[in-house]
């Protein structure tokens, strides 16, 4: 299958190495410049044998190449275009978390949620009309026209945390609880203090959430959203559990990075193993599991998923959708310290 990447310098160099060790050939990326093109060809020659073209427009991309699939990379208030086009022209589309937001000048305000009694999801106006649109442009994958995927990839390692689990703890048959903390050195662009941490980063926790308790509603009663410069801290109850969401940038200490239910807590560490190659490593007390990189993992499901529609992605469209509504629903019912 024939690649195209939408922002190449970032996340989405990882994106295409992991694509073209997975057989897929990565045809052509978009970058903001020839001059960052250039740079980004290089990297991705070096990285992965690059040796396609580029382009500083999506839009002519996906009109010139001929693709299979398309993974979006670029800053998240760009997304929903990306992908509407890609879904639009029989493409699949694998994308960055979030699947969108706003730009970080557009959230650098409280939103204040707007009483209103009939309304499920988020009651903002912005917010509203955001998870509309969203909507709207995943309508293709919704639909099982394409595969979506979004990269929450903390997914892809809840079986093996629940095979950890079960032989530690037995059956995991009721979550009551669920705990996820992630911290940063704050390297993830514009999103990087207040509300902008949130929408960054909530759709991690949310999206293992969402996998541990599919049927799971929100409770609006049980919100507290306590938003600071550095960091962010919720909690809710979402069906059976009750939920605590730590969420920190521009952490200067050892970062933490730990996740688990009913207080079975592990602790999650990516680097480099004893061959050099970089893995996953889940710790709980004196027992590691070694798995694959996270995105690479995610990507793999991805294609799995669109070789055999009875596969799922980690987190795919409907997913991806019910993430965003439960981060808008969470954020605007914030209050900043």
């Amino acid at each position: 299958m024939k690649v195209g990447i939408i922002g190449a310098s970032g996340i989405g160099k990882h994106h295409a190495k992991w694509f073209g060790l997975a057989g897929c050939d990565v045809t052509a990326f978009t970058g903001t410049s020839r001059e960052s093109c250039r740079h980004t060809t290089g990297v991705l020659h070096d990285l992965m044998g690059f040796d396609g073209r580029i382009y500083t427009d999506y839009r002519d991309m996906l009109d010139q190449e001929t693709l299979d699939i398309v993974s979006i990379c670029s800053p998240p208030e760009t997304h929903l275009d990306q992908i509407r086009d890609a879904l639009q022209a029989g493409l699949h589309v694998y994308c960055e978390k979030p699947v969108t937001w706003m730009s970080a000048e557009a959230i650098s305000f409280a939103l204040t949620p707007c009483p209103s009694s009939d309304i499920s999801g988020p009651s903002h106006p912005t917010l509203q009309s955001l998870l509309e649109k969203t909507r709207i442009a995943l309508a293709p994958a919704l639909t099982g026209q394409s595969v979506f995927g979004l990269n929450t990839q903390y997914t892809a390692v809840q079986q093996a945390y629940k095979t950890l689990y079960e032989t530690h703890r037995g059956a995991m048959d009721v979550i009551e609880k669920v705990y996820f903390i992630l911290e940063s050195k704050g390297i993830s662009g514009r999103h990087n203090d207040f509300e902008g941490i949130w929408a960054d980063m909530s759709s991690h926790a949310l999206s293992q959430l969402i996998a541990w308790i599919p049927d799971g509603s929100l409770d609006l009663g049980s919100i507290s959203c306590i938003i600071q410069k550095n960091q962010t801290v919720a909690r809710f109850k979402y069906g059976s559990a009750r939920v605590e969401v730590v969420l920190a940038k521009n952490v200067q200490s050892v970062l933490r990075r730990q996740f688990g239910v009913n207080d079975f807590l592990v602790d999650y560490e990516g680097k480099a193993d004893d061959q050099g190659v970089y893995r996953t490593f889940i710790h709980y007390e004196k027992d590691t599991v070694i798995l694959d990189d996270l995105v690479q993992l995610s990507i793999d499901r991805f294609l799995d998923a669109i070789g055999d529609r009875h596969v799922k992605p980690f987190s795919g469209a409907r997913d991806a959708l019910k993430n965003l509504e439960l981060s808008m629903m969470i954020l605007e019912r914030g209050s900043r310290r």
